[in-house]
């Protein structure tokens, strides 16, 4: 493989700290590696930035390399051409690494000769010698505020603070490409709205939405709390509880079944991705941890009650107004991206079955299930 210096050359006429690296390029960008290999809900939180991206290169062709499991997601986005399947990297903990594979990966990235390479998948300490490698014409990516741009032809501190619609966001208005709204979308096809329909098939309005898991103890709530607030919400208005999760959270579901003496369907491990998204499309109302079903019908617009514990609804809560209702409570270690609590997740125990209840409430749609032709 070439030695890294012989892989990307700078850019003339422009510094690593300059803005508008897009109107710097010394020709037309035709194709563009993009990097995003990051979970379900950072996705979704980047679509924003997407779209400045595809606005401000209509005709060049955009790859996204992502995880393997966000593939379905990534083809169905407008904003991209192809998408490339992340291999893993040192340091990149969302993808096995193997080094054999990831070596035949780059050559054949580098033989892809792209004109620009995107790192939008975080501080950039491990992500930026990966982008590095794909051999791009000229590179861009995020950093740590106190780090030098080293071989990157633009780099940009990542922000600290605000919403990450807007973190991300930031790299896009950085390189020249004009914001194009903070709206996130999740496409749907029509495939997919009918693999939704056929699992709901025969069950009874209004359809209550459940995704009680969480990859970290300190965004669970408690499993008996999920069960007892759907129990008061089948009480008042009928209708059938839907689990939703990922195969290797079947446990956490069942134990919220056993809870509940209505009507309930089991989803658990049962969709796609996509199709999980059409799914949440005819939810009445969806009750969920900080997760990333919760960014699913933000973008959607289903109704949806999101239970915050360690995560941040500042950073990661609906960003456009909906029929959304966001649930938190103070806090010792918000925001510090802990897989436990050293205080036992008082900021949970602290959200009541009542509270969520009222939220639910709030925002649940009766009715008629949403029209699946539309």
């Amino acid at each position: 493989m070439p030695e890294q210096e012989s892989v990307t050359a700078p850019v003339s006429g422009s510094e690593p700290f300059s803005p508008g690296l897009l109107t710097h390029l010394p020709r037309p960008v035709h194709k563009v590696a993009l990097v995003r290999a990051s979970r379900l809900g950072d996705f979704i939180c980047a679509g924003p930035a997407f779209r400045a991206l595809r606005m401000a290169l209509p005709d060049a062709e955009i790859c996204m390399v992502t995880l393997p499991i966000l593939a379905d997601l990534a083809d169905r986005s407008p904003y991209f051409d192809r998408t490339i399947l992340f291999p893993g990297y040192p340091g990149l903990a969302e993808q096995f690494f193997d080094a054999r594979r990831a070596l035949a990966f780059f050559q054949a990235m580098q033989a892809e000769r792209f004109d620009l390479a995107i790192q939008m998948q975080g501080s950039g300490v491990n992500s930026n010698p990966f982008t590095l490698m794909l051999g791009a014409k000229a590179t861009v990516g995020f950093i740590r505020p106190e780090d030098t741009p080293g071989r990157l032809d633009a780099a940009l501190p990542l922000p600290d603070t605000g919403h990450e619609i807007h973190r991300v966001r930031a790299l896009t208005d950085f390189l020249g490409a004009p914001a194009q709204g903070d709206e996130t979308c999740f496409p749907l096809w029509p495939e997919d709205r009918k693999a939704a329909e056929t699992l709901l098939a025969n069950v009874q309005a209004p359809l209550i939405g459940l995704h009680p898991t969480a990859r970290d103890a300190t965004r669970r709530w408690p499993p008996d709390r999920f069960a007892a607030a759907v129990a008061h919400l089948q009480e008042s208005h009928g209708g059938t509880v839907v689990l939703l999760g990922e195969a290797e959270e079947q446990e956490t579901a069942r134990m919220v079944a056993a809870g509940i003496l209505g009507s309930c369907l089991d989803l658990t491990g049962r969709t796609s991705l996509p199709v999980l998204g059409a799914v949440i499309d005819r939810l009445a109302v969806l009750i969920t941890n900080d997760t990333g079903p919760a960014h699913i019908a933000y973008a959607l617009g289903t109704p949806t009650v999101t239970i915050f514990g360690g995560g941040d609804p500042a950073r990661y809560g609906p960003l456009i107004p909906g029929p959304f209702r966001v649930l938190a409570e103070p806090c010792q270690c918000r925001g510090l991206n802990r897989g436990d609590c050293p205080h036992g997740a008082p900021c949970l125990d602290a959200i009541t079955v009542n509270a969520v209840l009222s939220a639910s409430e709030g925002v649940i749609r009766l009715g008629t299930l949403p029209d699946v032709t539309a």
